[in-house]
């Protein structure tokens, strides 16, 4: 069974905006973006400032402590595709908006 957990509802996020939740001891950063949900860790690799803080630019959040800039589809790091935060797979269903835990 694949480990989905309730996130959100579909209507608490408009397009272009983000929420920091806590699940099974992640942080991740839930992200609204043309209609789609995106998860992605809410920790900067490099200091593991919280992703939620930054600035969203259609598909890249910029880490609000040194301006890493991360693709919230697949969490790669833009300046470097080797680093990566862990990005996780959503589905809504029902209104309601959840994110697979399971990498």
């Amino acid at each position: 069974m694949v480990p989905w957990f309730f996130a959100t509802n579909e209507n608490d996020l408009d397009d272009g905006e983000m929420k920091a939740v806590s699940m099974e001891g992640n942080k991740i950063l839930l992200v609204r973006q043309a209609g789609g949900f995106y998860a992605i860790s809410n920790k900067c690799p490099h200091m593991d400032c919280p992703l939620s803080k930054g600035i969203l630019d259609e598909y890249a959040i910029q880490c609000p402590c040194h301006d890493w800039r991360f693709d919230i589809r697949s969490g790669e790091f833009l300046d470097a595709g080797e680093i990566k935060v862990p990005a996780y797979e959503t589905k809504v269903t029902d209104g309601k908006v959840y994110i697979n835990m399971e990498r």
